[in-house]
């Protein structure tokens, strides 16, 4: 089953256009179950607008969550290499679980590490990476107005970063990502997504300055990961990039 996955995949991708900007990305969302506590499926697109727009019928992928492993309330992100989630008490945020460099670890709730956080973090706030190794923790109590940047994950678990102020309050349901220098973000309105930001940098995600918006639609919830297209393979097991959840 798996090789059928990484045969059809592969294939997928080497069929995709070139000349497109986005060629050499592959786009994954995560769904919701209708009761919005866990994700399902991973579906893989070539396109972020197909992502966007929930359309299931372009997917090149489609992969099964175990159940009772991919719940909503936590966040999913990477630095890199290896794929990360956030796990909560009952008093807040307290832990990272580390996933090591397979996302089937992820599918399936294979748990490699567990990391203690210096402090608790309140369930609300948002935590993300991007693809050079740098970690974000956005403050969302009631709207994302600041972000926290860690240029590590160690500095992540004790807290030592650097905070910047949004330009706007962002919506506190906003997912946030960032792949090869770009960022993303979801609007978001009464638990569903409108649409999907893309910015140039992280400056002008600070300053909200959008270089591009995608029509978009579905649960609030999902999780969104962006993968470069060689790899394909790694997304079934050895290595790759992603992104997090929503509450």
């Amino acid at each position: 089953m798996i090789k059928n996955h990484i045969a059809s995949l592969v294939l997928a991708m080497t069929a995709a256009s070139a000349s497109t900007a986005n060629a050499n990305l592959l786009f994954m969302r995560g769904y919701t179950n209708p009761s919005n506590n866990q994700h399902t499926t991973l579906l893989g697109f070539s396109s972020i607008q197909d992502m966007a727009s929930a359309n299931t019928a372009a997917a090149h992928t489609s992969l099964a969550f175990s159940a009772n492993v991919a719940f909503v309330a936590d966040y999913y992100f990477t630095d890199g290499t290896r794929y990360y989630r956030t796990s909560q008490s009952s008093s807040g945020i307290n832990q990272i679980y580390q996933y090591g460099e397979s996302i089937q670890n992820v599918l399936t709730g294979n748990v490699l590490s567990t990391h203690n956080l210096s402090q608790l973090w309140a369930t609300t706030d948002d935590f993300w990476a991007d693809s050079e190794g740098n970690f974000y923790r956005n403050n969302s109590d009631s709207g994302s107005s600041q972000v926290k940047v860690y240029t590590s994950f160690a500095n992540l678990l004790s807290n030592t970063g650097t905070v910047y102020n949004y330009g706007v309050t962002y919506g506190t349901d906003d997912s946030f990502w960032s792949y090869g220098g770009k960022f993303y973000r979801t609007n978001t309105n009464s638990g569903n997504i409108t649409g999907i930001a893309e910015y140039a940098n992280f400056q002008a995600l600070l300053n909200r300055q959008v270089t591009t918006t995608y029509t978009a639609s579905g649960s609030a919830k999902d999780m969104f990961m962006t993968i470069p297209a060689p790899g394909a393979i790694a997304l079934l097991g050895l290595a790759g990039f992603a992104s997090r959840r929503r509450r």
